[in-house]
């Protein structure tokens, strides 16, 4: 049986000082760290999720290299001791990186999965929508940024196709990728939340993606698609004109990115537009 060592009788590699080059390293961290955690909508309901974290610090030249467990034992601590809520459990895992790990540029991203119950357009039938969307903190010099990102499925129908065709016209599989930098994470007057951002894509696109539908429902979506024809670049022309509403509000800076995956051609339609700043 392995006989349990203390940590003075072991050699820590990590802290020679001699032997390895000396040079700047801007991101060395863990990701695919898997826990528990907590989203409160914007109802006030919580939507408990599994979350799937990447975690990075910087090391400095003098350092041979990081503690890896140290990153999953920050997490576990705070999910034990402090919090499950997905936003305070990111603005204190920033601290402790700069607190306990000396880092003064650090980044964290934390995927999750979030569910809203949606109603059919006229049997009103209810069913659950599984949403991608991520949370991403950033210390840059000592100073903390937050970023919310959603992947908000849609259907498409293609302007062209309606206009060159004596009746019908084909639709796509859609997808809009959304990414802002939060103002604010603590005020909730203030907040953009997850469902700004579905509403910002599924408001401006042919017909948004319902899971339960029934005969009326498939006719009204049909003709819904039909009546609102989107190309790729009407729909980030038309996400960012409701995302320019709450910039320099509740957001700093947005990127869009929209495909259309198209039915009769193999390839896939892409449209990108930003707010001119720091997103690309």
């Amino acid at each position: 049986m392995p006989r349990k060592k203390t940590n003075d009788e072991i050699p820590d590699i990590q802290n020679t000082i001699d032997g390895f080059p000396k040079k700047y390293i801007p991101k060395v961290g863990s990701r695919n760290i898997v826990v528990p955690m907590e989203i409160i909508r914007k109802d006030g309901s919580i939507n408990p999720t599994k979350a799937i974290i990447s975690m990075y610090t910087d090391l400095t030249p003098e350092v041979k290299g990081t503690n890896m467990s140290r990153y999953r034992i920050l997490v576990e601590e705070v999910l034990a001791n402090k919090t499950h809520r997905i936003d305070e459990v990111m603005d204190l895992l920033l601290d402790e990186c700069q607190t306990r790990l000396k880092s003064q540029n650090a980044y964290i991203k934390i995927k999750f999965d979030y569910f809203l119950v949606k109603e059919a357009p006229v049997s009103k039938v209810k069913s659950h929508m599984d949403y991608k969307g991520s949370f991403e903190g950033r210390l840059v010099n000592g100073e903390k940024k937050f970023y919310l990102h959603a992947n908000v499925l849609y259907a498409s129908l293609c302007p062209c196709s309606k206009e060159i065709s004596d009746y019908g016209a084909h639709n796509q599989q859609s997808y809009g990728d959304v990414t802002v930098e939060l103002s604010d994470i603590k005020n909730r007057d203030n907040l953009y939340w997850f469902e700004d951002l579905i509403l910002a894509v599924e408001d401006s696109c042919s017909a948004p993606i319902v899971n339960a539908l029934k005969r009326v429902d498939e006719a009204y979506q049909t003709e819904l698609m039909y009546e609102n024809p989107v190309f790729v670049e009407d729909m980030v022309r038309k996400v960012g004109e409701v995302l320019d509403k709450d910039l320099d509000g509740r957001i700093k800076d947005y990127l869009v990115v929209v495909n259309h995956y198209e039915s009769i051609h193999s390839s896939t339609a892409v449209s990108v537009i930003n707010a001119g700043r720091d997103l690309r």
